[in-house]
């Protein structure tokens, strides 16, 4: 049966700089997760990774720690619908109208028209309370992708990596929210808050595991961290 290893970016850079980059511990995050598959003997027969610089960053952290270790991953498939929702970008378009009725956000905005930086715990707060309302459909956009075409596309990402033949083995590299829909398609989870919410739990550079057996994909595991073996290493930010 065709498997697949989905693994979660390593830490990016903080809100508010520029997230599409890892900061030093997503790097050590993911050459751990590298460390770990050497150990471990895992091959893989294809790679396929997300289109996001964090993406691309994490993979080359995974393959530098391999080739430190004398072993190489496939070449990569880059494939669009890996790609993470556009979540950060609808926040940053809706906040100075949504700021209008919400004092916690208005107080973000205030905060940037002064130049100051508002605190990541702040920033992390408003996105997960405006995500929320856009997964229920109460706002959106019509520059960003909605959140029914995000579950669409990776539900796309699924059918391209099942159709890797039977016996192979994929490495996924891709960010929380592609990783908790394809849970959340595997599982039949039509409840988008809950979808939302695994993306939540997410550890960086954690792994989830799905199996494609009698036409349908299955769960083998969530969110795995053994190769995180220090407390600092466990991040989910």
């Amino acid at each position: 049966m065709p498997i697949a290893l989905f693994v979660r970016h390593g830490r990016a850079s903080a809100f508010g700089t520029d997230y599409d980059v890892l900061s030093p511990l997503g790097v050590e995050q993911s050459e751990a997760f590298g460390a770990w598959v050497a150990d471990a003997q895992l091959a893989f027969d294809v790679v396929f990774v997300g289109p996001r610089k964090r993406h691309a960053q994490t993979l080359e952290a995974i393959s530098r720690a391999l080739s430190a270790r004398g072993r190489q991953l496939p070449a990569e498939a880059v494939v669009p619908e890996l790609d993470e929702h556009d979540g950060i970008s609808l926040v940053f378009k809706l906040l100075p109208m949504l700021a209008m009725d919400d004092p916690k956000l208005r107080s973000i905005v205030e905060a940037t028209a002064r130049g100051e930086q508002p605190a990541t715990a702040d920033i992390l707060d408003a996105f997960k309370r405006v995500t929320r309302r856009w997964v229920r459909g109460e706002i959106g956009h019509d520059d960003v992708e909605s959140w029914a075409a995000f579950r669409t596309r990776v539900g796309r990402a699924l059918e391209r990596i099942a159709s890797i033949g039977k016996g192979k083995k994929a490495l996924v590299i891709t960010s929380a929210g592609a990783v908790a829909s394809a849970v959340g398609e595997v599982l039949g989870v039509r409840d988008d808050e809950k979808v939302l919410d695994l993306s939540w739990a997410a550890y960086n550079a954690s792994m989830t595991e799905l199996a494609f057996a009698s036409g349908r994909w299955g769960l083998r595991t969530f969110n795995a961290t053994p190769h995180l073996r220090e407390p600092r290493l466990v991040t989910r930010v």
